[in-house]
């Protein structure tokens, strides 16, 4: 009998377990793929919502959610994690702002038409004001952190 026929498929078998340890490895694409994701459920939670100022701590629930699945993706590639550093950011912002804009219409639903009362109105509306250019904003940053990501995630095509 051959003893060395075993020691014939030794190498292949090793290179066939490195092959499947490295595809185990998280890659930039499936990192790039997990965030994305996340994000993505992030927006389509954003996106059926519908806020006025009396759901917005409603919202803000949905919307920490969405934030605490954006946190819990496990990223190695510091790009891409300063991409979620920065979409965490961004949702914590959005979910602020809803609560105080939630916590201002309750104020105001309960004012009394006297003077004190109307000036009191006066000052949430520019707190709402203030907080609508806010998630505006979060939006339009929004808007450039995911060109960004694109940019680094997708792949170039090649000339």
């Amino acid at each position: 009998m051959n003893h060395s026929f075993p020691h014939r498929f030794r190498l292949p078998l090793y290179a066939l377990i490195l092959l499947l340890l490295a595809s185990c490895t998280p890659t930039k694409t499936s990192q790039c793929r997990r965030l994305i994701q996340a994000l993505d459920q992030g927006t389509t939670t954003l996106n059926r919502l519908e806020l006025t100022p009396m759901t917005g701590s409603q919202a803000a629930d949905q919307v920490e959610l969405s934030l605490e699945a954006i946190k819990t993706v496990q990223l190695t590639d510091e790009t891409i994690i300063n991409f979620q550093t920065r979409a965490v950011a961004f949702y914590e912002q959005i979910g602020t702002t809803l609560r105080e804009t939630s916590g201002i219409a309750t104020m105001v639903s309960n004012l009394q038409p006297t003077p004190k009362g109307l000036e009191t109105r006066n000052q949430a509306q520019t707190q709402v004001a203030k907080a609508i250019a806010s998630i505006k904003q979060s939006t339009q940053d929004a808007t450039v952190l995911l060109a960004e990501i694109e940019e680094y995630c997708l792949p170039k095509p090649q000339p």
